[in-house]
């Protein structure tokens, strides 16, 4: 097929005249038509020498096992039975065969007997004459006549002399392997014919499979092609079979093969032959299989060629045909199967055909592979078994060829397709050599690197474009999918920076590889970077950018120990400002104070805006107290000079907390630290507060902080528990024990932790959710643990952050707690802070409904603080008024004071409320109070926060009370409701 690709592709020009066309069917059809009719018709005709069949002889058969003289060995063998042929093991063996009586005497001269015998080990022969008259034992020692044996191509030939007594012949072998044994009679000229026609088939089997097999290494070596160098190996297996099968294999290419290295050449090339049968088929039928498939019979093929290996090394001959037999019939099941598939997988009726002519070849070479391990190879006749073989091996030769072909047209199809995108790509396509040279550009590439077309690669090295890299890490980043940025040496300083991506891989000593120009995208990335990281209104760093800023200060901290300072910023009246004459005049004023603050400070002294009018300036290098005197310059700045936008003057108040930062902590707690110090310099009316190094208030912010993290990753704190302080009703002061739930604090270590400044910094970080949380949930808890020494609680008080009512989520988890203990849900008092209920009336109005729907209280606590909030009264739907505790601590030092408390209570009752009056110190105020018609007192004079046990021990208020004037009042006024 390949010869008639070449020839239907002539080199000169095309012809198209009437001659020209004539010529070429001559020549392409015409010549090729007449020489094949001529094979056709050589085939037909009778052949010279023909091959003939001799006459099989009975013979008797002996196993000698210890030496016999001719006479014995005679005398044993009358007494054997008679067979044509015997399976005989190697060893000695002796073989009396009988003649056939001829009817002249010339006759005997003209015939010759045939004994099949490996050529290196010829036997010995004798002549056994009758004697007319004599006994059987006289017969038996008459002398016998020896015999000429000489070796010929299809065994060991003896001729029979001109004696007409010579009735039976005896011979001696000494089997070097197993072997199947018969005798027979042939006329010499049919013998010689027979020779000869044996020879011209060995003579074409060996031409025609070498000449076939050093062609396919010719073109292996030629086309480097390593599947060709395989199915040649497996045509001369197939010579060695084929030979074995027709008897010839103890020769080749007119050598004699001794005995010893024949049955180890037989095992070898079994061994070879499965193994390549295997590998070629699989091969040669990998497109129609799937890659599973594939692997199995790959694996089940190496397996049990192994095996095969490991059974011809240990199993003795007299095993080897039968494990030929099971290695042919397992290769043909291999075999069948991948067939199977390509019968039903191939797309083309060409490959369907080429498919049906291995099954039919492979037919033909394993039923000789079987025939041979059954010892059964006699039944293969020499020229058409040889015609079969050359047959089959072409066919075979012809498919596989025909299968590499359309690989090699695949792969030049792939090697085009190559090219062309190597010219189309988008994509700088590159090849380095050994030394680091450029050996091929595509197009993309020159463009991108700006080398001219005419520029000779070779002179090019890598490092003149780009610095040195590691081709080996490159290589396995390029494996994982990970692309590796590379930046281009500039030619100049003012050139601008161009930046590639580089994908390469190690070929030996070559490196294929990808340039993709990233320039653009890179300045675009770095632009956004800048965005992401910096506040555009101002053009300081936002809060990514500056908490980034000060990560990178904290690891040089813990680091090496390199020392860096926080403030915290906070402006006055910006919003004011926002409100007053509009956003544009606030940003105007905003950018104004950046650079005030900017001319005060350092190139490596980074600003960031974190809120509207919050700033953080960062000191690397320096601790907080030699960064204090920037910071005040930096407040004196902005404080003692208006800032004009238009005709307008402002005046800003600022205040700046200043810290040194701790190496545990994280940018977030930095900055919650710096924040709670500018809220003090706020509270201590100062410019600036500084926390140092082991300052008390910045400890106490990191055991905040550490509360806070407990509190955020497990739900609870050994740091916090609840204390109860009683609420003592005045119209029934000994018939109930309610009390308020209050957050403490353990007081650990030599920094005890304030409660109040807890609950602040909580709200300052969005941690008082997760407080409030815990309240309720332990509060309910401990109410449902111990309900059965609670009868006398009617009400428990608790107080909800005002952060907490603004959070939706929070308020959905509230309420999913209080449905899951409802009972004791109806005995909640939800204290909410008056300043904070009037911020949004609405949310405000429907919490409380809810609320109350569960059965819950709600009162407005520190009602009074602002003295506004009376008109607002009627709006919202509360139970109670909580009074604040600043009325009532300082109400009987003025006749003013009795009377607020003392309308705060009426409006109260007029509305349907009960009054709470907190922060009762004495008797006298509580006899106020009483007389006022005040409904609940909380404070020292009745008791200050307990804890729970002490609540649980009393049935009634009298025993929480300490002070004896106002036990004698509370039993007194008992005993006044009781009459």
């Amino acid at each position: 097929m390949a010869i008639k690709t070449l020839l239907s592709r002539p080199s000169g020009p095309p012809t198209h005249s009437a001659a020209g066309r004539v010529w070429s069917f001559l020549l392409y059809a015409g010549i090729p038509i007449l020489i094949g009719l001529g094979l056709v018709v050589s085939l037909l005709l009778q052949p010279r020498y023909t091959a003939s069949a001799g006459q099989p002889l009975t013979a008797r058969f002996l196993h000698a096992d210890t030496g016999l003289d001719p006479a014995q060995a005679l005398a044993q063998l009358r007494h054997r039975p008679t067979r044509l042929a015997e399976s005989a093991p190697a060893g000695p063996v002796w073989l009396l065969a009988d003649l056939p009586a001829h009817p002249d005497a010339d006759a005997a001269g003209r015939f010759a007997l045939l004994l099949p015998a490996h050529p290196a080990v010829p036997p010995d022969c004798w002549l056994v004459h009758s004697q007319p008259g004599h006994d059987e034992a006289a017969t038996a020692a008459a002398p016998l006549e020896t015999i000429e044996v000489r070796n010929g191509l299809l065994g060991q030939q003896m001729r029979l002399p001109n004696a007409s007594t010579a009735d039976q012949a005896l011979c001696r072998l000494d089997l070097p392997f197993p072997t199947r044994l018969a005798i027979e009679q042939w006329r010499r000229h049919e013998l010689s014919g027979t020779t000869t026609h044996t020879a011209q088939a060995i003579g074409l089997l060996e031409g025609g499979l070498l000449t076939l097999a050093a062609f396919l290494i010719v073109i292996s070596l030629t086309m480097r092609e390593q599947p060709y160098t395989v199915l040649a190996c497996w045509i001369l297996c197939n010579l060695r079979l084929g030979a074995w099968a027709l008897g010839w294999d103890h020769q080749f290419l007119g050598a004699i093969i001794p005995p010893d290295p024949l049955v180890w050449i037989r095992k070898l090339t079994v061994l070879i032959y499965y193994a390549l049968t295997i590998q070629l088929f699989t091969t040669l039928f990998q497109p129609s299989l799937d890659a599973a498939t594939v692997r199995r019979l790959r694996l089940v093929g190496r397996s049990s060629a192994v095996c095969l290996l490991l059974a011809l090394l240990a199993l003795p001959y007299d095993w080897f045909q039968l494990t030929t037999f099971l290695t042919a019939w397992l290769a043909t099941a291999l075999v069948t199967v991948t067939l199977i598939h390509g019968l039903f997988r191939f797309n083309t009726r060409s490959q369907l055909w080429h498919t049906i002519g291995v099954c039919l070849a492979l037919a033909v070479l394993l039923t000789g592979l079987v025939l041979i391990g059954l010892g059964r190879a006699a039944l293969i006749a020499p020229f058409p078994g040889t015609a079969a073989l050359l047959l089959c091996n072409l066919l075979i030769a012809l498919a596989a060829a025909d299968k590499m072909r359309e690989d090699r047209q695949i792969r030049l199809r792939q090697r085009n397709d190559l090219i062309a995108r190597d010219t189309l790509t988008p994509l700088g396509l590159f090849t380095l050599g050994a030394t680091r040279h450029f050996e091929h550009l595509n197009p993309n590439a020159r463009d991108i690197l700006d080398i001219p077309p005419e520029s000779d690669l070779h002179a090019l090295a890598w490092s003149d474009f780009f610095p040195k890299v590691d081709w080996l890490e490159i290589s396995v980043a390029t494996e994982q999918g990970r692309d590796t940025e590379i930046q281009r040496i500039q030619a100049s300083p003012d050139a601008p920076a161009r930046n590639f991506l580089l994908r390469a891989t190690l070929v030996g000593s070559r490196i294929e590889g990808s340039l993709q120009d990233i320039s653009a995208r890179t300045e675009t990335i770095r632009k956004l970077r800048l965005m992401a990281d910096n506040d555009p209104l101002t053009d300081t760093l936002n809060r990514r950018g500056i908490e980034k800023t000060m990560q990178k200060a904290i690891e040089g901290l813990q680091q090496t120990n390199t020392p860096c300072a926080l403030a915290f910023l906070d402006l006055d009246h910006l919003k004011r400002v926002n409100d007053l004459f509009g956003h544009s005049t606030g940003d105007t004023l905003l950018q104004m104070v950046c650079e005030r603050l900017k001319y005060s400070l350092s190139e490596g002294q980074p600003l960031g805006r974190i809120g509207n009018d919050e700033f953080i300036i960062l000191f690397p290098g320096m601790r907080a107290g030699e960064a204090r005197r920037v910071a005040q310059d930096m407040i004196e700045s902005l404080n003692g000079s208006a800032l004009y936008v238009g005709e307008r003057a402002f005046q800003l108040k600022s205040a700046m907390g200043l810290i040194d930062i701790d190496r545990n902590m994280t940018p977030k707690d930095a900055i919650a630290a710096a924040s709670r110090a500018c809220r003090d310099a706020r509270k201590q009316h100062q410019d600036v507060v500084l926390y140092e190094e082991n300052a008390r208030e910045l400890f106490d912010h990191i055991d905040e902080m550490h509360l806070f993290e407990q509190l955020e990753s497990t739900g609870t704190s050994e740091d916090i528990f609840l204390e109860m302080q009683p609420i003592m009703s005045l119209r029934h002061p000994l018939q109930t024990l309610n009390f308020e739930a209050l957050l403490r604090v353990r007081n650990t270590g030599a920094r005890p932790l304030q409660t109040g400044k807890i609950i602040q910094a909580a709200e300052d970080s969005g941690m008082v959710t997760a407080i409030d949380k815990w309240v309720f949930t332990t509060l309910l808890d401990w109410m449902s643990k111990h309900h059965l020494k609670l009868g006398h609680t009617r009400q428990v008080n608790v107080n909800l952050s005002g952060v907490s009512l603004n959070d939706d989520r929070f308020i959905n988890v509230l309420f999913g707690i209080l449905n899951q203990q409802p009972q004791f849900t109806r005995r909640l008092c939800v204290e909410i802070t008056e300043g904070v209920a009037l911020q949004d009336l609405e949310r405000t109005r429907q919490f409380m409904r809810r609320l109350q729907r569960m059965g819950a209280r709600v009162a407005l606590d520190d009602f009074g603080a602002g003295y506004t909030s009376f008109s607002y009264l009627k709006e919202l739907p509360a139970d109670m008024i909580k009074i604040d505790g600043t009325l009532i601590r300082d109400m009987l030092a003025s006749e003013a004071n009795i009377a607020i408390v003392n309308s705060i209570v009426d409006l109260a009752h007029n509305l349907g409320m009960e009054c709470i009056a907190e922060w009762v110190e004495d008797v006298a105020t509580l006899r106020a109070l009483a007389d006022m018609g005040v409904d609940y007192v909380q404070g020292y004079v009745i008791s200050g926060s307990r804890p729970p046990l002490d609540i649980l021990a009393c049935d009634n208020i009298l025993p929480l009370v300490g002070d004896p004037a106002a036990r004698a009042y509370i039993e007194e006024i008992s005993g006044r409701r009781l009459s």
